[in-house]
């Protein structure tokens, strides 16, 4: 008797399925989408702790105090081809170009121009050891601070939110993609207000 109630039971099924085959095919189609997206979405979130660290190396990015009026500001200095473009503070204030193959920079904006000479210096010595702080801050945005505690000890100061361990572990995998030149340097990665610190040697 059970035997014969399964197979009324397929057979029945299997009738409904043949007179609702569109809205089946719909519901799968439905349901490979959603199941595609939501296994996208959570690679999506998984790559997304660890490509934050990494430095964009297609991008050229530096990071300077440049002294004003008002004091120091941070300029960041951008660019992705023969333009840069300032900010001073998180507030875009123009764009510079090199003039032909010389030294010589230009701009048409006139809140650039007092400090077109300030920001060209820095960034023809970026490459530099002593440059290399505003390169540093430049690739990776976890950086908050750098401070120079000897002629071969840079002092880097992390964001609080970023783990210290895998930060500076990611940084000796990659630190050379970004160095120019072959004098020592060490880095004291750390975290502010904390005496726990990891070395990360150069050259």
């Amino acid at each position: 008797m059970e035997g014969n109630g399964i197979m009324h039971y397929f057979k029945a099924m299997k009738k409904w399925g043949f007179s609702h085959r569109s809205q089946l095919l719909l519901g799968s189609i439905l349901g490979f989408s959603l199941t595609a997206a939501f296994l996208l979405g959570r690679k999506k979130s998984r790559l997304g702790t660890s490509v934050s660290q990494e430095p964009n190396l297609n991008m050229e990015r530096y990071v300077f105090e440049i002294p004003t009026g008002n004091g120091p500001v941070q300029a960041v200095v951008e660019s992705s081809g023969e333009c840069y473009s300032v900010k001073f503070d998180g507030r875009y204030i123009g764009t510079m170009w090199r003039e032909g193959r010389g030294m010589k920079w230009n701009t048409h904006d006139e809140d650039l121009k007092p400090y077109l000479w300030d920001i060209s210096n820095l960034l023809s010595g970026a490459f530099s050891r002593k440059g290399f702080p505003s390169l540093l801050k430049g690739a990776y945005p976890e950086i908050r601070s750098t401070e120079w505690k000897g002629s071969e000890t840079l002092e880097v100061v992390i964001s609080d939110e970023t783990d210290l361990e895998v930060f500076s572990t990611f940084l000796k995998d990659e630190i050379l993609n970004l160095v120019d030149f072959e004098e020592h340097l060490d880095l004291v990665v750390k975290k502010a207000g904390n005496a726990y610190f990891v070395l990360v040697g150069i050259n």
